[in-house]
């Protein structure tokens, strides 16, 4: 690697399982940081259970300048990023941000707090007990009768269970699910929609994007320009979410998501950007403010975080 680039490995602490195929809370990533005086910022944040390979394993590739949709991505953000460094500006100047969901656990507190906030859909983790979710989104239903929902599997029940679990919740109930995220085995071979409800694909967007009306792209593995154009002349919707990790992180999808509403606003649907507050907080949380549906962004140039980033521990990647 002929750019030089250095490390800070860093662990967020989530406040509960992020995903129905894992249980850990503690979650280990690293920002990198490129150049020799005018730096650029990125983040590289595996996730393992969702078929990502491991953080160590990410960082050999990085080190022998192999490709992967992490380091690529990581390295497109570092490149934006140093740019706006540079000019003294922040990247989110002159961007309009689209709003987003809130990405909550399946209780009366978490719901009370979106409800607080000013969320109007909830997004929502299944698949761990479809019997238990589905007494308990019946339950929330009733509570918080004004949210719209939107489900995510992550593939880990198939078709049919997805289906019965749809005839349980109740005609009214489904009216307002937005779409179901990856809610498929990967034996299935789902047509776009189930019992009318969209289904959304996620981690094989590139692949199977032809097939589904909704789309989720996250910024941290795709190439969000090409989606969106193919999008925009098929008539699709795009929903633009973070990674799950770190704000840096978090902030390079936000952007991406302000150029792509900015670009064509026809395709890009409310999106999933705030998730910090899924996190214990820490200095770099604290700068995007409380969960709320309007990003904000951290203040400084770039990506922001000016401060913070420069006082890590960076140490060269050997």
């Amino acid at each position: 690697m002929n750019t030089p680039l250095s490390i800070h490995r860093y662990s967020l602490f989530s406040r509960s399982a992020l995903n129905s195929r894992s249980d850990r809370v503690e979650h280990h990533g690293v920002l990198i940081r490129v150049g020799e005086s005018d730096f650029g910022y990125g983040c590289i944040h595996p996730w393992p259970e969702l078929g990502d390979l491991e953080l160590e394993q990410t960082l050999q590739c990085l080190k022998n300048g192999e490709d992967t949709p992490l380091i690529r991505q990581a390295m497109h953000c570092a490149q934006h990023d140093a740019k706006a460094r540079r000019a003294g500006v922040s990247l989110f100047e002159g961007i309009e941000m689209p709003r987003s969901h809130a990405t909550v656990g399946l209780d009366a507190e978490s719901f009370l707090a979106a409800k607080s906030a000013g969320f109007t859909t909830v997004k929502v983790k299944l698949g761990r007990d479809l019997i238990a979710e589905s007494k308990q989104m019946r339950y929330l239903s009733e509570a918080f009768p004004e949210f719209r929902w939107r489900l995510d599997f992550n593939h880990t029940r198939s078709l049919a269970a997805v289906e019965g679990f749809l005839q349980s919740l109740g005609e009214k109930l489904c009216e307002k699910i937005d779409f179901m995220e990856d809610a498929w085995s990967d034996s299935d071979q789902p047509d776009g929609y189930l019992l009318g409800v969209p289904l959304a694909v996620d981690r094989g967007v590139v692949t199977n994007a032809g097939k589904f009306p909704v789309l989720v792209v996250k910024p941290a593995v795709n190439d969000a320009d090409s989606i969106v154009k193919s999008a925009a002349a098929k008539g699709q919707k795009v929903v633009f979410t973070s990674y799950m990790d770190h704000p840096l992180g978090q902030s390079y999808a936000a952007w991406r998501a302000g150029l792509a509403t900015s670009l064509n606003s026809s395709v890009t649907e409310l999106c999933g950007l705030i998730t910090h507050g899924l996190f214990q907080p820490n200095e770099f949380t604290e700068c995007l403010g409380d969960p709320s549906p309007q990003f904000i962004p951290a203040a400084g140039t770039g990506l922001g975080f000016d401060v913070l980033l420069k006082n890590l521990e960076w140490k060269p990647l050997t």
